[in-house]
């Protein structure tokens, strides 16, 4: 059994757990902010594509690389959030689902950023 002061808090867990989807949400209020406000401010005839592209991929490039280092360096994520777990096998399955979570996440950013090359970035706003 394990005594009630080694558990991890459960503030760290989440936050390790869900690292992933958390930096993706961040992605999607960081790009489609910044495209929506850019567009409310440009006007129709001169809209400033350029700008939210290159926002859209520091964005994106931004998400990708921290992801990836949830993804290959869990256990300094784990150290940098506080999250140590005592047992082996719940450290295990920790790690795993983190992993997916930031895999996941991770096909979500990119999906997302490739979209500034894929459609009009102002067109539904005009």
């Amino acid at each position: 059994m394990i005594e009630p002061g080694k558990e991890a808090p459960i503030a760290s867990a989440i936050l390790f757990l869900l690292a992933g989807p958390i930096l993706w949400a961040t992605h999607l209020l960081l790009v489609y902010g910044v495209q929506s406000a850019a567009c409310a401010v440009g006007n129709s005839a001169m809209a400033p594509s350029v700008l939210i592209q290159a926002s859209v991929i520091l964005a994106t490039l931004g998400a990708i690389l921290l992801l990836c280092f949830s993804l290959f360096f869990p256990g300094r994520l784990a150290h940098m959030l506080r999250y140590e777990m005592p047992e082996p096998h719940n450290r295990t399955f920790s790690v795993r689902v983190e992993r997916l979570l930031s895999l996941l996440s991770l096909m979500g950013v990119v999906w997302s950023g490739a979209s500034v090359f894929q459609i009009d970035v102002c067109g539904l706003l005009r």
